[in-house]
């Protein structure tokens, strides 16, 4: 046995008395280590996978960084035995020291079977219960070990019966250069196939998707022959309009939130201690009304803005999605113009016009504003930055699911304030992924409920525009949102509150935490309230989603008297 004293240098002088140099010759050719190939370079001392591991479990008393100066041995069987070292202690306790490490020497990780037998032992249990933001900077990396290690750390989350990760990321190397990574993806498609073949052949028979012949044999492999043969017909796919499969668009907001990593602010959670004595669970309130402009809608308009490439005269349309492209397209030197309805709020008329939007009034609510919008967009082609309806504004909304997945942990329920359904559907995407058991509940006010309406009949419906507290979600959607199936497929449950309900709610978060809501933000709040399923031990987030309200309104709010006959309050987004 060896001491705690042991030492890289005496585990390689022992190494180099068991090499076998006709061994190490092969291993070479093997694993491509000429000019030009993809080990170029790598030495072998030629020493047996099995002699490897029998040391490696001898060595097992090897000190931290003893190991760490193994893996930088210019020898790939020392490496070998480096990682399995590290991997030992990873399962015992040293979870950070060695994902951090991991990292840290990557460019020592650098062929296949050294990134297969570690990454998704290191990586895929330590972002298990985390993001996993990491795997798609790597996934887009110039080294291929980086992309491979994207990849096969999926494997992980496979056995756990968590596949999205791993179509995301097959869907994201589809067009990759190297054959290394076809075949990856390939693997990982087949170990999702074993869970649950129906989500790979969803996957495969998804009209957007062309994976390389490689992948593609890899991945069919234990499918019957004529079904294999079927696959491998050289076929035309044509994706129908605004078509984006789930797990495109959870890579969306995976990539969105490294993107907007220091652009948006990190919202934090509190415990509502009344929520939590209430339903004697644990209630966290997520604080989009601390985000830049006041509410979740900066993150979407950022996103957005961030993806033009010419970054033309701008129009949108409304209240807090309005001011959130308004202070970005003006930080960005844009021509921005925005579109209101007569019934805005002075209040939030006033915010635009001190950020130097150009406003002109039209239509009596947020649907015909935003209509108007569109309308002029395309006749003088700018860019219309839609409130809900596109991808982008989506993605950046589901950056939300990230942070909170982060700061919380897994969650029993999340409830979610739904207008357009931009919030609730890249909510529950990121959500849903990562922890496929989270109920997700879509909170109204019983005046507008347009978008549970439209679930509930399977196509959008029309509903008269009434006053509500809840201006944030009220209105109409339009005809092609694609948040109705979003909403359709991941939406648990609905609640919804009334005007006096909403009011409760704003004066209680006001008591408990000296913090004004608006009456979009308070709807998840009330519905949470009143929400009759057994929430005992149950671990709880509310979205607050914004905070944009006049004190003169507020201070309505904060009389019962004035709270029973409010009005006035039409959808400003």
């Amino acid at each position: 046995m060896c001491s705690n004293q042991t030492t890289a240098t005496d585990f390689q002088t022992l190494m180099a008395d068991i090499s076998d140099p006709v061994r190490a010759a092969h291993c070479q050719r093997f694993f491509k280590t000429g000019p030009g190939e993809y080990g170029e370079g790598d030495l072998f001392r030629g020493v047996t996978v099995p002699e490897l591991r029998k040391l490696a479990r001898r060595w097992k008393s090897v000190p931290f960084n003893e190991m760490l100066m193994l893996l930088q041995s210019p020898y790939h069987e020392d490496r070998f035995v480096a990682l399995c070292l590290l991997i030992h202690s990873f399962q015992h306790g040293h979870e950070d020291a060695v994902y951090c490490a991991y990292l840290d020497y990557l460019p020592f990780i650098n062929n296949w079977d050294l990134v297969d037998i570690s990454c998704h032992k290191v990586l895929g249990p330590y972002l298990f219960i985390r993001p996993r933001t990491l795997l798609y900077t790597l996934a887009q990396s110039r080294n291929v070990w980086e992309r491979r290690i994207a990849m096969v750390t999926t494997y992980y989350f496979i056995k756990r019966d968590q596949l999205t990760d791993t179509l995301a990321l097959a869907d994201l190397l589809s067009n990759d250069r190297e054959d290394l990574i076809h075949k990856a993806c390939g693997w990982m498609l087949r170990e999702a196939g074993k869970r649950d073949e129906s989500v790979l052949k969803a996957f495969l028979d998804d009209p957007s998707i062309v994976l390389p012949r490689t992948a593609l044999r890899y991945a069919i492999e234990r499918l019957p022959a004529p079904v294999r043969k079927e696959y491998l017909k050289q076929r035309p796919k044509i994706s129908p309009p605004n078509h984006m499969p789930r797990w495109r668009a959870y890579q969306h907001i995976m990539t969105a939130t490294e993107t907007l990593k220091g652009n948006v602010v990190f919202t934090p959670i509190i415990e509502c201690e009344k929520l939590s004595e209430l339903h004697s669970g644990t209630v966290y309130l997520k604080l989009e009304n601390q985000q830049h402009s006041g509410s979740f809608k900066y993150r979407g308009a950022l996103n957005k803005l961030q993806s033009l490439e010419d970054l033309p005269h701008t129009v949108a349309s409304t209240g807090n999605h309005g001011l959130a492209t308004c202070m970005i397209a003006k930080d960005l030197h844009l021509d921005q113009t925005i579109y209101i309805p007569s019934t805005t709020d002075a209040y939030k008329v006033d915010k635009l016009k001190n950020h130097g939007a150009d406003l002109i009034v039209h239509g009596k609510d947020a649907t015909e504003a935003e209509q108007k919008a569109r309308e002029v967009a395309n006749q003088k082609g700018y860019a219309f930055i839609s409130p809900y309806n596109d991808w982008k504004i989506i993605a950046g909304q589901g950056t939300i699911g990230i942070e909170l997945f982060e700061q919380t942990g897994p969650l029993d329920y999340v409830f979610v304030s739904v207008g357009g359904g931009g919030l609730i559907s890249g909510l529950s995407l990121a959500l849903k992924a990562h922890m496929p058991n989270v109920i997700v509940i879509g909170c109204s006010p019983e005046r507008s409920n347009v978008m549970q309406k439209s679930v509930e009949a399977g196509q959008i419906v029309e509903q008269p525009a009434l006053s509500t507290l809840s201006d944030g979600t009220a209105g109409g959607i339009e005809e092609d949102a694609i948040t109705l199936p979003l909403c359709m497929d991941l939406i648990d449950d609905w609640e919804t509150a009334t005007e006096d309900e909403i009011g409760r709610a704003m004066r209680l978060i006001y008591q408990q935490h000296h913090m004004k809501i608006e009456g979009a933000a308070a709807v998840a709040v009330a519905c949470l309230m009143k929400y009759k399923k057994d929430l005992t031990g149950k671990i709880i987030s509310v979205i607050i989603c914004g905070g944009n309200i006049s004190d003169e309104r507020f201070e309505n709010v904060l009389s019962d008297e004035a709270l029973s006959t409010a009005n006035g309050f039409n959808r400003v987004n």
